[in-house]
């Protein structure tokens, strides 16, 4: 009989008591914005919105802290406890959609699961106008977004998760495995100066650039943390300025670069780290590439300058998985269509706040081919390694790069044939389903209270497991199976 990868009474106190850790920092952040009330002060009314469910939701995570266990934490109870984080982040988070904004709770989780997964789907602009929301509603939404970028483990683990054995399992159960300095506690705390450095210079170009201050700290959050939420319905384009367009555009693309290689080339002044990243010149060469077709397709729609503009804001948009839009892509035809998909699906660098497949492995699947390719035209002796980035990469990380990519891209056919079973277009599902799991954001329309429920329910899966790149979801969904199986059992 298969055994579940996790089935003792042990293991659930494992991941219980960390999991407790996790819920503490949720509990904390979602009481921030409640600070907003300072310079707003008839937004006060709202309080109670953010105080009591962050506050029940430390009690509950301190409570869970304090369970016994002497199960040393693996791989396979880090994935339980991320997978479970993101969840229940998304469920605390939709209580101020819920009760502000008054949307039904189906939405108010989609809309939450959408900021925190920085994925940008909303259910306001169609319907509901998000310009009608108070303001510190609207920071929610963005705030969300930024620490849904960092990561809900990088927010518990810098105040709360000890360090150790148990730390670095949940630092890679949240899909990374970038290690900046000797030490996980320094590798996560010089990720957050990186990420509040920029966080700071984003806000100030923005400004400089002609928003005000408020538009200014929500759209730099949206944009560095790669999530693309506007507190616009109509996105970057509500300000006509190429000048703030080429600011999202910074912005979206340092979010989608390894903090590592963030850390050598501005940090250590080391800027040969930045040209020589493998992921970095992959991201320019592949989304100019697509870009340029883009643009020669939307010349007729939109004419030369301004076709080859939104070709190249957009474009950028879809492969750093940001999400900002300045225009009606719905509209657009099936060449601009299919290329953004394309880019959707590549995503940004591993190791970033970006989503999707991951460019490194991308890059690492074309080596591959070529690697092959060369090799065909050699003896049959010749030995030749994959080599990428001056690294040489074994059969396992090859495997691992293939593997993923086809799972990926199974689920997103799967979340695909579902929205076309509602009544969608092929290839506007596609678009869909590929802006969800990519958690890029950009949509053609489908999502919107309107959707169906099997819809809603779907995208969000697809937002949750493309987050954490799908394995810790199915670990989490294989033990939840076994446990309904054995208690139909008894």
């Amino acid at each position: 009989m298969v055994r579940a990868l996790l089935n003792r009474k042990k293991d659930i106190m494992l991941v219980i008591r960390n999991l407790g850790a996790v819920l503490q920092g949720l509990g904390i952040v979602t009481m921030i914005p409640i600070l907003l009330t300072y310079f707003y002060r008839e937004e006060m009314i709202y309080i109670n919105y953010f105080l009591f469910p962050g506050v029940i939701t430390f009690i509950v995570g301190t409570l869970m802290k304090k369970v016994k266990s002497d199960v040393n934490m693996q791989i396979r109870h880090a994935m339980m406890v991320s997978s479970l984080a993101w969840l229940i982040s998304a469920l605390v988070g939709s209580v101020p959609f819920m009760f502000i904004a008054k949307l039904s709770f189906v939405d108010s989780y989609f809309e939450s699961m959408s900021a925190y997964s920085g994925t940008g789907l909303t259910m306001f602009g169609r319907i509901y106008s998000v310009e009608t929301l108070p303001k510190i509603l609207l920071f929610w939404r963005s705030f969300e977004q930024w620490i849904g970028g960092i990561g809900i483990i990088l927010v518990a683990m810098i105040v709360l998760i000890r360090p150790g054995v148990a730390a670095a399992r949940l630092y890679i159960a949240e899909a990374r495995e970038e290690r900046i300095m000797p030490s996980l506690p320094s590798t996560v705390k010089v990720i957050w100066k990186i990420y509040f450095f920029y966080t700071i210079l984003g806000i100030i170009l923005f400004f400089v650039a002609g928003m005000p201050l408020f538009d200014s700290v929500n759209h730099c959050m949206t944009g560095l943390g790669t999530g693309g939420m506007s507190i616009y319905d109509d996105s970057i384009a509500h300000y006509h300025s190429l000048s703030i367009e080429l600011v999202a555009v910074f912005l979206m693309i340092l979010g989608a670069i390894n903090f590592t290689v963030h850390y050598k080339a501005i940090f250590k002044r080391r800027l040969k780290e930045l040209t020589s990243d493998i992921q970095f010149k992959a991201l320019f060469l592949i989304g100019f590439f697509v870009i340029i077709i883009m643009g020669f397709d939307l010349i007729s729609r939109y004419g030369i300058i301004d076709g080859f503009r939104n070709a190249f804001f957009q474009g950028f948009s879809a492969i750093t998985c940001c999400g900002f839009s300045t225009a009606d892509i719905g509209s657009w035809g099936e060449v601009s269509k299919s290329s953004l998909i394309i880019l959707m699906i590549v995503g940004g660098g591993a190791g970033s706040t970006a989503g999707a497949i991951k460019l490194v492995r991308v890059a690492l699947i074309l080596t591959v081919l070529k690697t092959h390719i060369k090799k065909s035209l050699l003896p049959n002796s010749a030995v030749m390694p994959v080599k990428m980035g001056g690294a040489i990469f074994k059969n396992r990380d090859i495997i691992e790069a293939f593997l993923f990519t086809i799972v990926y891209i199974g689920f997103l056919l799967g979340g695909s044939f579902i929205l076309m079973q509602l009544g969608n277009g092929a290839l506007d599902s596609m678009f869909e389903m590929a802006s969800a799991q990519g958690n890029v954001g950009l949509s053609v329309g489908i999502t919107s209270p309107m959707l169906p429920l099997t819809g809603k329910l779907t995208l969000i899966a697809g937002m949750w497991m493309g987050r954490l790149e799908i394995i810790p979801c199915l670990v989490f969904i294989s033990n939840l199976l076994f446990f309904l199986r054995r208690k139909e059992k008894i």
